[in-house]
């Protein structure tokens, strides 16, 4: 009884006041505070505001505030933001999880090599000032704000607008009104510690909310009669919950909001704040509920809100839907900012040539190419209005601080067994493209990785490669290196492979997916086994050589996932012609050969749950050593193994040996929660000596199958293989933990 005669008290006295101003329209602002995901509340009170047909004359918002806000300024209403809202995983926008496709493929082979990759700078180790640069949400709010991306003054927005944001370096509260919106958005909600600060006229902005997350002075000055105030930031927390430090620094800070909090609500004509108790400034999962929660408590003040929108002359009119942009026509692309890196380079990453008409998928494709590189502290790009059908894009970046990294990862297959990597990359060593890494891996098997790369995107690159790779691997009698060895005895026998190779090359992207290298390299390979019955030999050597080679690279890879794609297609195709030296142990001279190679795969998915991937693979040499080291060798599981062995389902590793062969499988995946895997396998493959000269491809020889459980973890795929063949007549268990390196 006592809310319901509020209400009729406030009614009857608006109407009066609203009497006396009959000759002025009465002017209302809504203010919407910072949150976090309790800031989705916002849309539900929209919600009832539009319900009412109350004209919002000015709007303004701090954080999530100020991104609801800014979403309604330019035309949206509340049930399409809500409609932008739902679609997206919002954990993911705030993530820097960059579209594999948007890597090159080095940083696809370093994203999916370490477990952990730290800055390292004057031998001190340099920690990230954020846990996300923001990149993807800030592409949805440019594409999203496409529609008014001309309006720089933003009280020419459909309904005037502006948000508050934090001056880091003089703690002083900013009012943003001005410029590009999407920026001011992504100031305003830059949440220190998640979000590096955004940079805007040589000024570095945070979180609104740091210093002013209820700017209603700041609303009062715009001439406002009226002001609905929106308030959905976190209460002080009892002693129960403060148990840890994180808590205990959260309440300290939440201490001075809740105090300023209290001095302007007084001033607040009609104060909303949504039951929010059980949300917090990270349950973007919860974002319906939260909506809902808002227009819930928005729904009690309906008499008011009718009251008001009766008040005015005004009339609010119903908000169109506004169509998704989908394309923009760019004049030219300027770089701006204090950047070692060449116009060429930053051109070559980010694809895009002017004038030109390009999607906005498009555009944030060539965006997350350049961020994928990791090579920028700072990067933003704008659209800037040049003529009546074009724009300028221009890009302002930042050099990231340190140009060192040190990298560590872990790994255990049945091959190499434990393995522990450690990485150092040097960037900018030489030159402005470039890039060192040296990778070194220890455990059962010692091995080293250098690269040396000048990356010119879409011009002529250069790289210098030295790898050494060695295994051993133990195979029974049946298998064609032992049974091939004519006069030796074995029952069973150990192999060992080891692999020195140093490579020159160049490579040029085309087509902006393929990646067509030529180089030259050299070998030096040694493979022997262990002693046969009828030998008196500690070891029996198969290859001892060195081998020298120019060689063409074919390589496009649009998967999703090297290890649990859902889509994308795979083809490298290697050719290679080679000679090797004489040697001591062989009395076979120097012979010219070739070797040519493919593999090509598929992958599509089916619901969210089942992917299926189908992959070939051929290869044949021609007039190739009579040592075995260059033979295609079928067998194991893995995807690092050297020269030509393959992997094969179902048989240990090197089983076949033949100077041909050719492989297909079919993959199902069947994604259980969001991380786990189950994986059913069948491979097929014919291996022999010029099996492409005679009908004997036609003929299956080998067969395999394998059942497989997986988790995608953040130290790689974890995964365990049971497999059978029908040749081999017994069980084979793969383990697999880790990234493969």
């Amino acid at each position: 009884m006592q809310r319901l005669y509020f209400l009729l008290v406030f009614c009857f006295s608006l109407s009066l006041w609203a009497q006396e101003q009959k000759d002025d329209d009465l002017k209302i602002g809504v203010l919407l505070s910072g949150g976090g995901a309790r800031g989705l509340a916002h849309i539900g009170v929209l919600k009832e505001i539009e319900k009412a047909g109350i004209k919002i004359d000015y709007i303004a918002g701090t954080s999530m505030g100020a991104v609801i806000g800014g979403l309604y300024a330019s035309g949206y209403s509340a049930d399409q933001i809500e409609e932008i809202v739902l679609a997206f995983d919002l954990n993911d926008l705030i993530t820097d999880n960059f579209p594999r496709r948007s890597k090159s493929f080095y940083e696809k082979e370093a994203a999916e090599r370490y477990v952990l990759t730290i800055p390292f700078d004057k031998f001190k180790f340099q920690f990230p000032s954020s846990i996300s640069k923001g990149v993807n949400l800030y592409d949805e709010f440019v594409q999203k704000l496409a529609h008014v991306q001309s309006v720089t003054d933003f009280s020419q927005l459909p309904t005037p607008f502006f948000c508050m944001a934090t001056d880091i370096e003089t703690g002083e509260s900013v009012l943003l009104e001005n410029g590009f919106l999407p920026l001011a958005l992504n100031a305003s909600s830059a949440l220190p510690t998640l979000f590096d600060p955004i940079e805007i006229d040589g000024k570095l902005y945070v979180d609104g909310g740091v210093t002013n997350n209820y700017p209603i002075d700041e609303l009062k000055a715009k001439g406002v009669d009226y002001v609905i105030g929106v308030d959905v930031q976190s209460t002080l927390s009892d002693r129960s919950k403060l148990i840890s430090a994180a808590n205990i620094l959260l309440q300290i800070n939440q201490i001075s909001i809740t105090n300023d909090i209290e001095r302007k609500r007084i001033k607040t004509d009609l104060y909303i704040q949504p039951a929010l108790n059980d949300y917090s400034i990270i349950s973007f999962s919860e974002a319906k509920n939260i909506i809902d929660a808002g227009k819930i408590t928005a729904k009690t003040f309906a008499p008011i809100l009718k009251t008001l929108a009766a008040s005015q002359n005004a009339k609010a009119t119903p908000r169109k839907h506004i169509p998704a942009a989908t394309e923009i026509a760019l004049s030219s692309i300027d770089f701006m900012g204090d950047s070692k890196y060449g116009r060429n380079y930053l051109n070559g990453k980010l694809r895009l040539k002017t004038p030109e008409v390009y999607t906005y998928e498009k555009i944030q494709d060539g965006i997350n190419n350049i961020a994928a590189t990791k090579n920028f502290r700072q990067f933003r790009y704008t659209f800037e209005k040049d003529t009546e059908d074009f724009y300028k894009m221009t890009l302002n970046l930042e050099d990231q601080p340190f140009d060192t990294t040190i990298g560590v990862g872990i790994h255990y297959d049945d091959l190499y067994k434990s393995a522990a990597l450690i990485n150092i990359s040097q960037k900018q060593m030489l030159f402005q493209n470039d890039l060192a890494s040296f990778d070194f891996i220890l455990g059962d098997n010692l091995r080293y990785k250098f690269n040396y790369y000048i990356d010119k995107g879409f011009y002529w690159s250069i790289g210098v490669e030295s790898e050494f790779n060695q295994f051993s691997a133990d195979l029974d009698k049946k298998a064609s290196l032992i049974e091939s060895q004519d006069g030796l005895d074995f029952q069973s026998s150990r192999f060992f492979i080891s692999d020195l190779s140093n490579r020159f090359f160049v490579e040029t992207l085309f087509r902006e997916e393929f990646v067509f290298r030529l180089g030259v390299e050299h070998k030096k390979i040694l493979m022997r086994s262990s002693t046969a019955f009828n030998s008196s030999e500690p070891y029996h050597y198969l290859d001892d050589s060195h081998y020298y080679s120019a060689y063409g690279v074919l390589k496009l890879d649009t998967r999703d996932d090297l290890h649990y794609p859902t889509s994308g297609v795979f083809f490298r195709g290697d050719f290679n012609l080679s000679f090797d030296s004489s040697s001591n142990r062989f009395e076979e001279n120097h012979k010219v050969f070739s070797i040519a190679k493919a593999m090509m795969g598929y992958t599509v998915s089916i619901g969210e749950r089942y992917s299926f991937s189908l992959t070939a693979s051929g290869g044949f040499t021609i007039d190739s050593p009579a040592r075995k080291s260059f033979n295609f060798m079928l067998g194991g599981y893995g995807n690092q193994f050297i020269n030509n062995i393959q992997p094969f389902l179902g048989y240990l590793p090197l089983h076949t040996n033949s100077n041909s062969y050719l492989k297909s499988s079919f993959l199902v995946d069947y994604k259980i929660g969001k991380s786990q895997h189950l994986k059913l396998t069948a491979n097929i493959a014919t291996t022999g000596n010029n099996v492409f000269q005679s009908d004997e491809w036609r003929t299956i020889q080998h067969t395999g199958y394998a059942l497989g459980y997986g988790i995608d973890s953040f130290l790689g795929p974890l995964e365990l293989t049971y497999s059978f063949s029908p040749e081999i007549e017994k069980g084979i268990w793969y383990i697999n933990l880790g990234w493969w390196f």
